[in-house]
């Protein structure tokens, strides 16, 4: 069968799985739980109760509660107040947490940080970027639709808030999660993409015009990238000539009639690069400007009566507008070889794996002709699949995913995620280690991997320094804010006894709450969680100071080494502060206890198994 064919014998709905090798119940545990929600939604913010739930079911019953395209996902992320009304678009969050609104959880001195416009009334790169982030570890908000959100955003089909301003990147993002959760296929979804006056505007090819006397005005750019950006075909297996001179020459032809409206005053911004408007219009009419918008005379061929055609990758593509012609050219430009090839292994890399071998990625291309473009149903295949699951995999985090990631553990409920002053927000660490959501560091050919984080030493340095310069952000205990300028004085205190467990006892145990913090931070059931690591993370736990110090507390050394060795036996005080420490009991009755969990956690996240994830 040639691929198009292949293509079309996929017979699965919405809500079914391909047929593909599973890992079977046996073998399925809250360690593979936790693997899923780590690479496919920032670690998740479901309970506990939950993760243990969804790893004694079934893998393909789980998956279907883990990873949804709702805007809410209860499992996933339970709604804790008015904040999942909100999580469907950035638009709605921005307005809502810079309200004065009397259920805005925000504190009054934050909302500025997250409104549409700075205080140049301007609309404001840092402020979409700091909702976004804040998105991610809201309770009622689904972290795994935004993590495919940044997808195809900032890496698949990448654009950047510099050629697009904030307005028009935010109508993009807001556009594709709509997408999403309404149910559209993958060729659905990039179409939308492709008509979007985003994409339009970064490219320039709102200008691209075909005029009655058959001449062409404007750009190839889009032309190109559309085919090797939002498919990922590159003309490697077509003729060149044949790619070069008809397939990207007429592909820009295609794109002729999509200029933008122009609003004046849009947002109540001054800066006239914000009054750029979403969607395109695809016919003839004024704009609010008074700019006379002519995409259906200056379309490609538009004097004929009945549609024109136009040759693209082999086919006819037909159509009275560029709308109409993207919307026959993307179910073409999926069904290629090239792109049937390189889409979904994109996909897994993206998401989950660094090291694909060649019989991976044989089996993650036929996963995806499965699937038949459902891209809910290939993911959800993918993450239950021995594929993913298997000791080969490897999967570095990207800055997004590391600080989110652990982001998502720490915080403990929505009053946290919100009290925290905006200093603390993950977003200035990102910015720190090379990442800002919208700024993709290769512009349209994607964003940080995990492969350029994990060799680069100055993310790691930085991400060190933040660890052991800004402790606090991690054990930081009790904030004060207030919800109304003037109003009256709140207080959050932390309280890890909320979800750190009990014994049988009801006693809370230092080797026990250990092996918990471990769990909850890396996902690896305790397999990487060694001696050493164990000796620090009890003394921490203990009281509140480094092992070394435990052992030798004259020793003028502030990084004293003791080994697996030592600490199990050959090092009579080494091994005997170790055996002391793991059965102290610890008391959640005063600050102090999570402050040391906090400690602990400053530790464990810096270690190696906190910037990469493995399989089995």
């Amino acid at each position: 069968l040639s691929a198009p064919t292949a293509v079309a014998q996929g017979n699965y709905g919405p809500d079914s799985l391909p047929k593909s090798h599973k890992t079977k119940r046996g073998e399925w545990s809250e360690a593979h739980v936790r693997r899923v929600l780590r690479a496919f939604a920032y670690g998740g913010l479901a309970s506990d109760a939950q993760i243990g739930t969804w790893g004694k079911m079934r893998p393909e019953n789980a998956i279907r509660q883990m990873l949804t395209f709702d805007v809410n996902n209860e499992r996933l992320s339970p709604a804790m107040d008015i904040n999942a009304g909100k999580c469907g678009s950035l638009a709605a969050m921005q307005q809502f947490w810079s309200s004065d609104d009397a259920e805005n959880p925000m504190p009054y001195a934050d909302r500025r940080y997250y409104s549409e416009l700075s205080g140049s009334n301007r609309m404001s790169d840092s402020n979409l970027q700091r909702t976004w982030t804040k998105a991610i570890s809201t309770r009622g908000c689904n972290p795994f639709l935004h993590k495919v959100g940044l997808f195809l955003t900032n890496y698949h089909a990448s654009i950047s808030i510099s050629n697009t301003r904030p307005a028009l990147m935010r109508a993009y993002y807001d556009d594709y999660i709509a997408s999403l959760a309404a149910g559209d296929d993958f060729v659905q979804v990039m179409t939308k993409g492709a008509q979007h006056a985003a994409v339009a505007r970064a490219y320039r090819h709102q200008y691209n015009t075909y005029n009655a006397a058959g001449e062409f005005s404007g750009n190839e750019d889009f032309a190109r990238e559309y085919l090797q950006l939002f498919f990922g075909i590159a003309g490697t297996t077509e003729n060149p000539e044949y790619y070069e001179t008809v397939a990207i020459k007429n592909n820009a032809l295609l794109l002729t009639g999509m200029n933008l409206d122009r609003v004046p005053d849009a947002h109540g911004s001054v800066r006239t690069a914000d009054w750029w408007a979403s969607p395109i219009k695809f016919y003839n009419h004024v704009d609010e400007s008074g700019r006379n918008v002519r995409n259906r005379a200056l379309h490609y061929q538009s004097y004929l009566e009945d549609d024109s055609c136009i040759e693209v990758l082999h086919a006819d593509i037909c159509g009275k507008n560029a709308k109409q012609k993207l919307n026959r050219l993307g179910p073409v430009a999926a069904s290629h070889p090239e792109s049937l090839d390189y889409v979904p292994v994109a996909i897994v890399q993206f998401f989950a794996d660094d090291r694909l071998t060649a019989k991976k990625a044989r089996f993650i291309r036929e996963l995806w002709l499965d699937a038949n473009f459902d891209l809910l149903a290939f993911i959800r295949g993918y993450a239950i699949s021995p594929a993913f699951h298997s000791p080969g995999t490897v999967k570095y985090f990207t800055s997004f995913e590391r600080n989110l990631i652990t982001q998502n553990a720490s915080i403990l409920d929505n009053e946290e995620n919100f009290s925290k002053p905006v200093f603390y927000s993950p977003y200035a660490r990102m910015r720190g280690q090379g990442v800002q959501v919208f700024e993709p560091v290769r512009n349209v050919f994607g964003h940080q991997t995990g492969l350029d984080a994990v060799a680069d030493p100055y993310i790691f340095k930085d991400a060190f320094l933040q660890n052991t310069d800004n402790g606090r952000y991690h054990h930081l205990t009790s904030m004060k804010y207030r919800l109304e300028d003037g109003g009256p004085e709140y207080t959050f205190e932390k309280d890890w006894s909320q979800v750190i467990p009990v014994n049988a006892d009801r006693e809370y145990i230092v080797a026990e709450v250990a092996d918990y913090l471990w769990r909850r931070f890396i996902g690896d059931d305790g397999k990487n969680f060694d001696t050493i690591a164990r000796a620090q993370v009890y003394a921490l736990l203990a009281t509140g100071c480094d092992f070394g110090y435990l052992v030798d507390p004259d020793n003028p050394d502030p990084d004293a080494f003791y080994g697996t060795r030592d600490i199990l036996g050959e090092h009579a005080r080494a091994s005997a502060v170790f055996h002391e420490l793991a059965p102290k009991k610890m008391s959640f009755s005063i600050t102090e206890s999570n402050r040391r969990v906090g400690m602990a956690i400053n530790f464990i996240t810096m270690t190696p198994f906190a910037f990469a994830m493995e399989g089995e």
